[in-house]
């Protein structure tokens, strides 16, 4: 026999310390189960889902064929439909819109969002702006307790 084929048997201590069981099932399987003292291994906990809303258009989206159906943790709500029922509901740590649409502007969400006592984040996505610093300045002057942000995507 060459050494490769060579076997060593495994000593009675490791054939009584180690039997095969399926942890799930407690039938026998090919994972390992010690009879010594077990312990406690502590996996970790997935992370809750962040919950986020986009605010804006959702019927012109629809309509471009942007998938605008709620998924793991989003929801994209139109702005008539924002209420302070749908921020207590889904109770998003953060909030987007863009800062200037056809129909509402960042102003005035900050400004439902400071009455509504909501506080998460709310980020406004914008094209390029000359001052962006004193864009945000002047939406929390108006709306305190709102923890502001503008969000500047190169056009």
């Amino acid at each position: 026999m060459c050494n490769h084929e060579k076997r060593v048997a495994p000593t009675q201590k490791l054939r009584n310390t180690f039997t095969r069981v399926n942890m799930f099932e407690g039938t026998k399987l090919n994972m390992f189960h010690s009879n010594t003292a077990a312990q406690v291994v502590d996996f970790p906990h997935r992370t809750p889902q962040l919950k986020t809303i986009v605010i804006g258009d959702v019927a012109r989206w629809q309509a471009q064929g942007m998938n605008v159906a709620p998924m793991d943790g989003l929801r994209f709500v139109a702005i008539d439909a924002i209420c302070a029922d749908t921020l207590a509901e889904f109770a998003p740590e953060t909030i987007f819109s863009p800062l200037i649409a056809d129909t509402f502007d960042a102003l005035e969400v900050a400004q439902f969002l400071a009455t509504s006592a909501y506080a998460g984040r709310y980020c406004a996505i914008s094209d390029p702006l000359p001052d962006r610093e004193a864009v945000i300045t002047e939406i929390s002057k108006h709306a305190p307790g709102i923890s502001f942000d503008i969000l500047v995507v190169p056009i």
